[in-house]
């Protein structure tokens, strides 16, 4: 069978690869978002150690996400020379072993402190680009491994078995964060405190190459890039505004900048202004990854009925609702569990948004043009990212500790708050769906919702029968008196 070329597979064999591979994918999805738990969460408590600033905060999300998206404008010119399955193996291979230079900068910052931070910052820009040029080659090879009716479904499992991997990841290495922080305090001495980042960041590059094997190991589908097909990214941005793919991009685009204006100092401020310790701040990020774990396949499901335009609808007007959320002072009783239960709803709301918003490139766009769409949009996302996180590392550099009797940084949450309000209003009434889906929606299916209403129906179903049994018995029992 391995001996055989792909022209002379017989349909049933092709399926049966291609069913193969979809496991290969979910292991993949395992592998790759225990990566994301152990080491892309971690990376900002990192340069928090070393006791970056405020604008070195910003820059490790604004630099590496406006280089990083500029790499996928090289990958469709790759495609037309090497397989995707090739483009895919070196790029992560490297990615996976940036790992090793951003383990060694914290050796350089018991040393020196001048020049750590910003080398992080230089070295996740690497590791980040490898993966984005990686990025255009992995959503075409899937795209065309996953029809387009199972795509919700699929995706929201995929989706929701990463989740679980990144949250138990998540919950290890904060605990052994701790365990090696609280070693620091008895020596005084901060390598502790670095060993246990090395611990971590170590396991996130194992996890890496798993999911690279995992990867490789899918059927690869026969692609022949056709240049007709392909349009330049100035040819893109040129036409976005008028239709309608374009709109959802500038769209997406505009939340990326306005959610990046804030997003970046949330680790800051539980760390450094509420000395939440580690396993308090990855606890906060579980709750989200939790809610996302129970309504991915909700979202999936509603997504494959309603459409993705309309999910991006409901969610694109309730996620600023998180930026109020986090405003409550610290002062307030119940304050740690008031952020856990905004991160969840974070969790609900985002898991909606990035399920339906990633769906849409597979519904609006060919497979000839589905890399290139993937790889523009990523290049508008990445500028957004620039602009939000360093408009938001300004602010948080040059405003006052309180603005408004309400710290700096929850300052800055309130404008982006009001700001993603904004481009929802303007944008999503522009956006139209572009395949056939059930055009009425009522307010008793939106997820959360749906599952509240349901639970009411249960309990006024269930509970006026466990109240009557007992009187009925008691009824029964006078009677024999």
């Amino acid at each position: 069978m391995t001996n055989l070329k792909k022209s002379e597979m017989t349909e049933k064999e092709i399926q049966e690869k291609i069913e193969k591979s979809k496991s290969y994918s979910l292991k993949d999805a395992a592998a790759v978002n225990a990566t994301v738990g152990f080491g892309d969460n971690f990376i900002s408590p990192y340069m928090i150690a070393m006791n970056a600033r405020d604008n070195q905060i910003a820059a490790l999300t604004s630099i590496p996400n406006l280089i990083a998206p500029l790499a996928q404008l090289f990958t469709s010119k790759a495609m037309e020379k090497y397989s995707r399955k090739k483009i895919f193996g070196i790029s992560i291979l490297i990615q996976a072993l940036m790992w090793i230079p951003i383990i060694l900068v914290s050796l350089l910052f018991l040393r020196d402190i001048r020049y750590a931070p910003m080398l992080v910052v230089i070295f996740w820009a690497v590791y980040a680009a490898f993966g984005n040029f990686a990025g255009p080659a992995w959503s075409s090879w899937i795209g065309d491994l996953v029809k387009k009716e199972e795509s919700g479904r699929f995706f929201g499992l995929r989706n929701r078995i990463g989740g679980i991997i990144a949250l138990v990841s998540m919950l290890i290495g904060g605990f052994i964060l701790d365990k090696f922080e609280l070693l620091s305090k008895i020596t005084n001495t901060q390598i502790w405190t670095f060993a246990g980042f090395a611990f971590i960041f170590l396991l996130a590059m194992t996890f890496r190459l798993i999911s690279r094997y995992y990867v490789l190991q899918q059927y690869e589908p026969e692609f022949k890039f056709e240049k007709e097909y392909y349009f330049s990214f100035f040819e893109f941005i040129k036409k976005a505004s008028t239709n309608n793919y374009g709109r959802f991009s500038i769209y997406i685009a505009l939340i990326v900048l306005t959610t990046n204006i804030a997003s970046p100092f949330y680790a800051v401020y539980m760390l450094k202004v509420l000395n939440f310790s580690y396993t308090q701040f990855v606890l906060v990020n579980v709750a989200a990854t939790i809610a996302s774990l129970m309504f991915m396949p909700i979202w999936g499901r509603f997504a494959d009925r309603f459409g993705n335009i309309k999910t991006l609808k409901i969610t694109g007007f309730i996620i600023p609702i998180i930026c109020f959320l986090w405003l409550v002072s610290p002062k307030f009783t119940w304050f740690f569990y008031l952020i856990l239960a905004a991160n969840f709803f974070s969790g609900f709301a985002w898991a909606g948004f990035n399920l339906a918003a990633g769906n849409f490139v597979y519904d609006a766009a060919t497979p000839q043009r589905r890399s290139l769409c993937v790889a523009y949009s990523s290049v508008l996302n990445g500028v957004g990212v620039f602009i939000g996180a360093t408009v938001g590392g300004i602010l948080a550099s040059h405003l006052p500790t309180n603005v408004f009797m309400i710290h700096k940084l929850m300052f800055i949450s309130l404008i982006s708050g009001i700001a993603r309000y904004l481009i929802s209003f303007i944008f999503l009434p522009k956006i139209k769906e572009v395949r056939t889906v059930e055009s009425k929606v009522s307010w008793k299916d939106v997820p959360l919702v749906s599952e509240i209403y349901n639970f009411n129906n249960y309990l006024l179903r269930e509970f006026p029968l466990i109240i009557k049994k007992p009187f009925k018995r008691i009824k029964s029992n006078k009677t024999k008196v």
